[in-house]
């Protein structure tokens, strides 16, 4: 644990990383997310992005891209890069949760794509991960699917179940096989990333849950953090 703790903060404290801080600080001070959801403006889906986009470009950095490129040529970090971009978009479309919840469903599921081929086919032999994934993949479904009345909103919600929990094994996955620091990193990520989209289903569609923007974005932000420094250097975790 302490091993772990270290090379978090050691991590945390890459001068590169800064800028998001700093665009976090910003978005929760201007729009509060605590008591209740930004308001329905182009400018507070610009400020809810930002952060991402600092994340992106801190994974280009860390990749060593040359100028003249756009995406790193290093596997693992373009994909990561690209689900992140591709995450910015789905970030701007929840700002409006009632008219644009289904176009930001789509816009993260194609970012989970992105993240499945980042953390690739790597599985260990007789590992029984992915029988818990997908025994919680089909409890959290049917907990929230039985409150849906929309058919095509229960397809989309099963559609999405499936794809973030197949990278959460996959993540998952990647660590047993390798034992590493960046590896742990992108495990939790998507650990926290699946908790962050249970409370957005739960208090959608099940019971009202109190600070659920508080929530759902500390967890999404620090998903995405996780996942962003996944993609430093690597170095044994054990």
């Amino acid at each position: 644990m302490d091993s772990f703790k270290e090379e978090l903060v050691r991590r945390m404290n890459n001068t590169k990383l800064f800028p998001f801080y700093g665009l976090l600080a910003i978005y929760y001070l201007s729009y509060l997310p605590f008591w209740h959801y930004p308001p329905v403006t182009i400018s507070a889906a610009f400020f809810k992005a930002l952060p991402i986009w600092s994340l992106a470009f801190f994974v280009r950095q860390t990749a060593g891209v040359q100028r003249s490129d756009v995406f790193p040529k290093e596997y693992y970090s373009k994909f990561v890069m690209l689900g992140l971009l591709i995450s910015s978009v789905g970030d701007a479309f929840l700002v409006s949760r009632h008219t644009l919840f289904i176009p930001g469903m789509l816009a993260f599921m194609i970012a989970h794509c992105c993240y499945l081929l980042a953390f690739g086919p790597s599985e260990v032999p007789e590992s029984r991960i992915k029988s818990v994934y997908a025994l919680g993949g089909v409890a959290s479904f049917f907990y929230i699917s039985d409150a849906i009345d929309s058919f095509l909103m229960q397809l989309i919600v099963l559609c999405y179940f499936v794809v973030i929990f197949i990278v959460g094994w996959r993540a998952e996955a990647r660590y047993e096989r390798n034992q590493t620091y960046s590896a742990l990193f992108g495990s939790l990520g998507m650990f926290f990333f699946m908790f962050s989209d249970f409370i957005i289903a739960t208090d959608k569609w099940k019971f009202y849950v109190p600070f659920s923007e508080f929530i759902v974005l500390s967890f999404y932000y620090m998903a995405q953090f996780c996942i962003a420094i996944s993609t430093e250097e690597d170095k044994p975790s054990l």
